[in-house]
């Protein structure tokens, strides 16, 4: 009797890659968001002469690329070898909803292992100290999703030369915060607009080819699929 595991492809005449397909896949090219890609790293380049960067705002309704454009310019940063220098780091506030979540993620992130029985205040005090030898982009994505703001005014204070990058769906999330906190942020705002109809197909037409193999997606799906 053959094993059930030896052979561990699975055969398909539809689809190439369902990664693709994925909502947290992130393509090699943001298409249609150069322009706030280009001004995202604008604000992060005084990083790299040794000064603080410009902290961003940015908004827009779901699904129009804001988490991906911003993932998009930190993978950047990693594939060009600059993270020596600049540490990225990228928090989804959803999943990680509370001040000391988001600390001990960042610990993940920049690879610090002793956070047993370390209280939030000691945390942060230890991340300030390793981020501060170099300097940092620390983007909360969700950010109207965190139970407390305090996590910025600390990451302001305790960080030394950063960028700090807040994304959320909220236009008017700048007025919940603390005034302490906003006069510290003073954010830059890039709001997002939506795709328009060409742009989207070719958004769908770049993802069909990577997922699917050919003639799967018939023309007239394809063309409701895109008015959608």
């Amino acid at each position: 009797m053959s094993n059930l595991f030896d052979n561990l492809k699975t055969s398909s005449n539809l689809i190439i890659d369902a990664f693709a397909l994925d909502f947290d896949y992130l393509p090699k090219l943001i298409q249609f968001r150069e322009q706030e890609q280009s001004y995202l790293a604008d604000c992060i380049k005084p990083l790299f002469n040794n000064s603080t960067g410009k902290n961003i705002l940015v908004t827009g309704r779901p699904g129009i690329g804001k988490s991906a454009a911003v993932r998009f310019v930190l993978r950047e940063l990693e594939e060009k070898g600059l993270n020596d220098k600049v540490i990225p780091i990228y928090i989804n506030c959803w999943k990680h909803n509370s001040e000391h979540k988001v600390l001990l993620e960042i610990c993940n992130i920049i690879d610090y292992k002793f956070t047993h029985n370390k209280t939030t205040t000691e945390l942060m005090q230890i991340i300030a100290k390793i981020i501060n030898q170099k300097s940092a982009v620390i983007c909360l994505d969700e950010i109207d999703k965190i139970e407390n703001n305090s996590i910025l005014y600390n990451l302001i204070e305790d960080i030394y030369k950063k960028t700090i990058i807040l994304i959320t769906n909220q236009e008017n999330f700048l007025t919940t915060l603390d005034k302490r906190i906003y006069s510290r942020l003073m954010p830059e705002t890039i709001n997002f607009k939506h795709y328009n109809y060409e742009e989207t197909k070719e958004i769908l037409l770049k993802r069909i080819d990577l997922a699917f193999n050919k003639n799967v997606i018939e023309p007239e799906a394809f063309e409701e699929i895109a008015a959608k």
